[in-house]
């Protein structure tokens, strides 16, 4: 692999973004204060996205809006990064000659080191309920899983960092939760990490503010790290995953997982008939030994489920997300 190709393009990337950006940062404040729709376990229960989203082309503009993003903090300030679509050409070029080389290098799994040293879906199981209960949450993986208040899954993908479902922070049209605690390793009653607020939420402007589930993906950052501990992550490949989280038809608060074949479907999504329910929305699509993250479960139907998949445009822009708020 040229490692020096993918510094050249990742500063062709770089550059792209920049033009696409406000000149003052990232992020720009925007003038309206957020609205927020408040409570614990109010997402609605696992979604179906329409019939034939895997195979719908996305326009320039739909494009742009996937690479444009909306933050919000729990005080309602509203910041936006919008991608210029005439610059979205040159940075999807840059993509893909990256993606030739090879794509972007895994982040890894860590601990810390010790100081002395849409439309709702009734049925997402899928023939018989094949799901385990996972018992020993504070175990590596397991530890870096957590339930979020606002009734989904997320992934610590770094310290700090819960990746999840747009559709876990957002309505898709415009609104924010509010109740974004992250619990890791919650079992059932028991918080052996506590619950850590939340100091901001980006989202795509995609997801947002059109509900488009080709960008339904999220990034909380947190006020600190529950336990110094984050899976890895990185762009899908191919084969056995896992999925585990917090599925709403079980004991409250308690994590199940099951394993199974995934698959590519259309540039944006992956599916799958690993056995899935409302409250696992926004887990991570893990490699079988629940390692990294490849994908973020989605929706959800009786023939199929689906999740957003990490690709190598994903992946620069949450890496992205966390260079810029740490």
């Amino acid at each position: 692999m040229n490692t020096t190709g993918k510094v050249v393009l990742m500063l062709s990337m770089a550059a792209a973004m920049d033009v696409a950006v406000a000149s003052d940062g990232m992020f720009k404040q925007v003038g309206s204060g957020a609205r927020f729709i408040h409570g614990d376990n109010v997402v609605p229960a696992q979604l179906q996205a329409p019939a034939g989203l895997e195979r719908k082309l996305a326009t320039p503009r739909e494009r742009a809006e996937g690479l444009s993003a909306v933050m919000v903090t729990p005080d309602g300030t509203v910041y936006e990064s919008r991608m210029d679509p005439e610059a979205l050409a040159v940075f999807e070029k840059a993509l893909r000659e990256l993606e030739r080389l090879g794509g972007m290098a895994d982040m890894p799994a860590s601990e810390p080191v010790a100081a002395a040293g849409g439309m709702l879906s009734p049925q997402t199981v899928i023939g018989t309920d094949n799901r385990t209960q996972v018992t020993n949450t504070t175990a590596i993986p397991n530890r870096y899983i957590g339930h979020i208040a606002s009734g989904c899954t997320g992934t610590l993908i770094t310290p700090k960092h819960v990746l999840t479902a747009g559709h876990c922070v957002s309505n898709g049209a415009g609104t924010w939760y509010s109740s974004l605690g992250f619990s890791a390793g919650r079992n059932g009653s028991s918080y052996p990490y506590g619950t850590t607020a939340w100091t901001n939420v980006i989202t795509t402007s995609g997801w947002h503010n059109s509900g488009d589930f080709n960008h339904d993906y999220a990034l909380i950052t947190l006020a600190s790290a529950p336990h110094g501990g984050n899976a890895g992550w990185g762009t899908f490949g191919s084969g056995t995953h896992r999925i585990a989280g917090y599925p709403g038809d079980k004991a409250s608060g308690t994590m199940w997982e099951h394993s199974g074949t995934v698959s590519t479907s259309g540039s944006y999504r992956l599916c799958y008939t690993i056995d899935t329910a409302g409250g696992q929305s926004g887990s991570g699509i893990t490699n079988n030994s629940g390692a990294t993250v490849r994908g973020i479960h989605t929706t959800g139907s009786s023939s199929q489920n689906c999740g957003t998949r990490i690709t190598t445009a994903v992946y620069n822009q949450i890496q992205t997300w966390i260079s810029q708020y740490p």
